[in-house]
C-alpha cells in the first residue's frame, strides 16, 4: 500500500493512498483514496471566544439575553453544518471489465457511492477549468449518456478534495494502465 503526500489547489496537505497497484493485480484493478485534512476546531474555538468577548464588552448579556442566545445558537448551527458537509476522503476504484466506483466519505461517517458500468465508460481524462484568477485541473470520466444530443457527458472526480495536477497525473497513469493495458504511458 503506497501513500503519498500532495497539495490541493488551496495549498492544504492531502494524502493519496494507492490500495491496489495495477502491477500487483495483473493490471486489472486499481484503487486510489484521496484524503483531505480534518476540521480544525481551534480556529472555531478562537472565533467563538472573540465573539463572546465582543458580546461581553458590548454588554449584550445585560441588554437582551435572547440576542446572545441567538448568536451562540447560530455559531453552533454553522459548526454542525460544516461538520456534516465536510468530506474526509474520496475513493476511485477501477476494475477492468466491471466498471468504476467512486465513494465520498464524510466527516460524520456517511458515504455516497456511485458506480459506472464498464460499457458506459469512454475514457478517463484530465480537464481544465478557468476561473477569474487561475486555471484548475480536474479528473473526469467521459461516459455515454442516454438521451443527450452529444451522447457523452463528463462526470468530474475528486471535486471535494481538489488535488493538483501532479497528483491527478499519478492517478491518471494508473487508471490508464487498467483501462488500456496494451498502451504504454510516459
Amino acid at each position: 500500500m503506497e501513500s503519498l503526500e500532495f497539495r490541493d489547489v488551496r495549498g492544504d496537505l492531502i494524502f493519496v493512498e494507492a490500495r491496489l497497484e495495477p502491477a500487483s493485480c495483473n493490471k486489472r484493478a486499481t484503487e486510489f483514496s484521496v484524503s483531505s485534512s480534518r476540521i480544525q476546531f481551534l480556529p472555531w474555538l478562537g472565533y467563538t471566544s472573540v465573539l463572546a468577548a465582543i458580546a461581553f464588552l458590548a454588554q449584550l448579556h445585560t441588554l437582551h439575553p435572547a440576542w446572545l442566545l441567538t448568536a451562540v445558537l447560530t455559531q453552533l448551527a454553522t459548526l454542525l453544518y460544516r461538520v456534516h458537509r465536510k468530506v474526509v476522503s474520496e475513493t476511485l476504484l477501477v476494475v477492468a471489465g466491471l466498471g468504476i466506483q467512486t465513494t465520498t466519505t464524510f466527516y460524520t461517517g456517511r458515504q455516497h457511492t456511485r458506480f459506472i458500468p464498464w460499457g458506459d465508460i469512454i475514457d478517463v481524462i484530465i480537464a481544465e477549468t478557468i476561473t477569474m484568477q487561475r486555471v484548475l485541473f480536474y479528473m473526469a470520466l467521459l461516459v455515454r449518456a442516454e438521451g443527450t444530443k452529444a451522447n457523452q457527458k463528463l462526470l468530474p472526480l475528486f471535486m471535494n478534495t481538489w488535488p493538483r495536477l501532479a497528483c491527478l497525473r499519478h492517478i491518471y497513469c494508473a487508471c490508464q494502465e487498467v483501462l488500456s493495458p496494451s498502451s504504454k504511458l510516459k
